[in-house]
């Protein structure tokens, strides 16, 4: 609940609402009074319109210089005839839609149609199982620019080297990232100073 202020009066009510209507009446009176006068407009536009009127044509020099206006060789456009043999006989390419994602296993295709979402089978379980798969094993590379600093975390730290601190975080980056002489010196540790 808060305090209420001692000095808000009636009497410093009625001042603060005389004070409001005076100040919009002024500010009535003001707009009043300019509302009459003619506003200096800047006379910029009225040169600009004058400069494109007078200078729209280009002068006779430039146009000699501008090359001759020839007429386009068109070609006339010939309508396929689908009933030409030769059409038949032309092999045709299969359309293939190349996704960025790899296509699930058998086994994980077959949870897809086994029981029903509402019974946490069916569509829920295959879905499941796709997102619990890692990326590396569901696209070929990476999609989003930020999938580039796990990308293939496997290949430089294997699982065996990580080992659970017992108190704090793993130093992964540190690890990883950090050399140990050179000019990538990890920076030193606060409680080391």
């Amino acid at each position: 609940m808060a305090a209420r202020n001692p000095n808000f009066t009636t009497q410093f009510q009625e001042f603060m609402k005389e004070s409001f209507e005076k100040e919009s009446s002024q500010r009535l009176a003001w707009f009043n009074k300019r509302r009459s006068q003619t506003v200096n407009r800047p006379r910029q536009l009225e040169v600009f319109r004058k400069k494109i009127t007078e200078g729209s044509k280009p002068s006779e020099a430039l146009l000699e210089k501008l090359p001759a206006i020839g007429k386009e060789a068109r070609h006339a456009r010939v309508k396929a005839d689908w009933n030409d043999p030769l059409l038949e006989n032309r092999p045709q390419a299969p359309l293939e839609i190349e996704s960025e994602m790899r296509p699930p296993s058998g086994k994980t295709r077959d949870t897809l149609y086994d029981g029903f979402t509402k019974e946490g089978k069916g569509r829920y379980q295959y879905l499941r199982r796709r997102y619990d798969t890692i990326p590396e094993q569901k696209f070929e590379f990476p999609i989003l620019s930020s999938w580039d600093y796990g990308w293939r975390l496997g290949d430089v730290i294997k699982k065996e080297d990580i080992k659970k601190p017992p108190f704090g975080r793993t130093r992964i980056v540190n690890d990883t990232f950090y050399n140990r002489n050179g000019i990538g010196i990890s920076p030193p540790h606060p409680s080391a100073s």
